[in-house]
């Protein structure tokens, strides 16, 4: 029997253990009333019909996410992947896009947009537009569908927030200052990398003008404009136009002026000297320390090294053996097909959409490549062979460089590995880096210079080759030429990792043009009126399929405004903008 004191007694010893044992239950047990706050869901067409917000300042608590087709399910990594950006994220709200209302999104509030909208091939790209036009309406964080949220992300645009308001506020009055939030993603330091500035993730508040600029991208290349870098057409162009035309003309000039007539012993000697050049380079500098990055083994030297290297001797040697039978201009004119078989190549191997407008491009360009060539004073058909088949091995050759030198490799394997199915990438999936143009050449060199020794062994030049030839024509000279020849190996493996194989051979139209200007000039090369005729189609068709009708239109309807205000004695004044 207990009495009432000692019961009282037992109950104030105890009061302090019970509250605890109700205020902190132990962590295997779960409360029936307890549930995780999520993110409110918000439908997309609920969000389109919203009159707009009038805050151009704040940033919306707003999470924008993409899953296509409409009606399809999520996976379970997507799922719990999208959990994790409500669960981190609770007081925000929620949207998920497909393609239905991404369509509707631009019918509503973009219809300047749609015909370029719907004129991209596939939807993965219309997708990747699109989220640009969720910032600048509606502002928010957009992320895609494999981004976990580890933690919230109101203390991040916190952080940016006030002090831009005020810097804004005390130094230019009124105006308004707007932020945009984006990531990084590049295999090296910079932003001048393919994907350096993802668009997987990205917020601002609504009406920063920067989202527009992707959008007025698409109208101004509705054909696609390769990786869309300015740098692509500017440097490594011009550095490539420069060395290609100076080793041309060296090696015209060596074969044809000097006692050394050996154009296969000549390749292999450049091959050569590129081999040791990177090697050195490799083991004194840390200009190829990104080889370290690529898991080289022997199955993949053969499948991705050894065919390159077959096809580059191949293309070097028949271009150098062109050189004994065609003058260079007549070379030049026959290059203007380059373009076609590139094309072609490409279409091959699916690393370009085939057409009916290019295809008859392609038609043009190839009849007036006839005419250039019926026009030919010096016609010699083993030439003109030799030169055909350089151009089939350099096209084959390009496309696989620019397979190497891309973000993700063939087109076919990042179908296969699933990438980017149905709005969403492969979560954890290893892509091994994008191969750095003079690593590149690192691999590729040693084995070029291998397959054009063994040629020049089977052709009988390495036999009948005096080595006094070497004395007589100057060691000067022909390290000179191996410079030459090194720097223009360099330049070609960085300018098809900026664009692509087919935008080189574009490319190579006015450095062939130079070229056939410093023929007549130094060699006195003849060059008939037909060829003229048929050369100038050629140039045509290549201008039209490399800026389109929609940007030569404007410019024509320009110079003719220009030559009537001539003729009326006008002049024009420019002025800045």
């Amino acid at each position: 029997m207990i009495r009432a004191g000692s019961g009282c007694q037992w109950f104030t010893r105890r009061r302090l253990q019970l509250s605890l044992a109700v205020a902190v239950p132990p962590q295997h047990h779960k409360l029936p009333f307890t549930s995780p706050s999520y993110a409110r869901s918000l439908s997309a067409r609920e969000l389109i019909s919203r009159p707009r917000s009038s805050d151009l300042v704040s940033l919306p608590k707003l999470i924008h996410q993409t899953w296509f087709p409409a009606g399809s399910n999520m996976s379970e990594n997507a799922q719990l992947w999208v959990q994790t950006m409500r669960a981190q994220n609770p007081d925000w709200e929620y949207v998920l896009w497909d393609d239905e209302t991404n369509r509707l999104l631009v019918e509503t509030h973009f219809p300047w947009f749609l015909k370029d909208y719907l004129r991209l091939p596939k939807e993965i790209l219309r997708a990747d537009v699109v989220r640009n036009l969720y910032m600048f309406l509606f502002g928010g964080m957009y992320a895609d569908v494999d981004t976990e949220a580890l933690r919230p992300v109101d203390s991040l645009f916190a952080g940016h927030d006030t002090p831009l308001r005020a810097a804004h506020s005390s130094l230019l009055g009124s105006w308004t200052g707007k932020r945009a939030f984006l990531g990084h993603m590049s295999h090296r330091a910079g932003l001048d990398g393919p994907a350096a500035v993802p668009n997987g993730w990205m917020a601002s508040p609504p009406g920063h003008p920067f989202w527009l600029l992707p959008v007025i991208h698409v109208i101004e290349n509705p054909d696609g404009s390769e990786d869309g870098s300015v740098e692509s057409l500017t440097g490594p162009t011009a550095a490539w136009v420069f060395w290609s035309n100076l080793t041309i003309l060296f090696n015209k000039w060596l074969i044809e002026s000097t006692e050394f007539h050996e154009a296969i012993i000549l390749t292999t000697w450049h091959l050569l000297f590129a081999t040791l050049a990177t090697q050195l380079l490799a083991r004194t500098t840390s200009l190829l320390n990104s080889r370290h990055t690529h898991h080289m083994t022997p199955r993949t030297y053969l499948r991705q090294i050894v065919p390159i290297g077959l096809l580059y001797s191949g293309s070097l040697v028949t271009s150098n053996l062109t050189y004994l039978y065609l003058n260079v201009s007549f070379i030049q004119m026959l290059k203007a097909g380059g373009p076609i078989i590139t094309l072609l190549t490409s279409w091959g191997w699916r690393v370009a959409r085939p057409s009916l407008e290019s295809f008859i491009n392609i038609l043009v360009i190839a009849f007036s490549v006839g005419l250039a060539v019926a026009g030919e004073v010096q016609f010699v058909w083993t030439g003109v062979v030799f030169q055909i088949a350089s151009l089939v091995f350099d096209a084959n050759r390009l496309v696989m460089i620019q397979i190497l030198l891309s973000e993700h490799g063939h087109p076919a394997q990042r179908e296969g590995s699933g990438e980017r199915v149905s709005g969403e990438k492969v979560h954890g999936q290893d892509h091994s880096p994008k191969m750095d143009p003079l690593v590149t050449l690192y691999y590729s060199a040693p084995v070029c210079a291998l397959t054009n020794a063994l040629i020049a062994v089977g052709s009988g030049e390495v036999g009948g080759f005096e080595w006094g030839i070497v004395e007589r024509t100057g060691w000067g000279v022909l390290l000179a030429n191996a410079g030459v020849g090194f720097m223009l190996n360099v330049s070609i493996f960085v300018l098809i990792g900026k664009t692509s194989g087919l935008t080189m051979t574009l490319v190579s139209v006015p450095k062939n043009i130079l070229l056939i200007v410093c023929s007549i000039v130094i060699w006195g090369s003849p060059v008939s009126s037909l060829q003229v005729v048929g050369y100038g189609i050629a140039l045509l068709g290549l201008l039209y399929y490399s800026l389109g009708w929609r940007t030569i239109r404007p410019l024509c309807e320009a110079a003719i405004a220009r030559v009537r205000g001539w003729r009326r004695g006008e002049v024009y004044k420019y002025e800045p903008v």
